[in-house]
């Protein structure tokens, strides 16, 4: 049990990694080719950016469910 909880976590950090990157790299493209020109559009892409970086550090402070420990009779 104990390598699949590894794995998981591994999995969630390297997830949400990507999504942090992947959205503030996706905003910088935009704002570099010009597309992002309305004000709406820059507060969309800021929105993205911070809600990627919101979750990204939601998932490593949310607290792991609890387990009971099993005992050897």
């Amino acid at each position: 049990m104990e390598g699949t909880d590894m794995s998981r976590d591994r999995i969630e950090k390297l997830g949400t990694l990507f999504l942090a990157v992947f959205s503030t790299a996706l905003a910088a493209q935009l704002v570099s080719t010009g597309i992002l020109a309305a004000p709406i559009q820059w507060i969309g892409a800021l929105t993205a950016v911070l809600g990627s970086i919101t979750i990204a550090v939601l998932v490593r402070l949310w607290p792991q469910p609890a387990r009971a420990d099993i005992q050897d009779s």
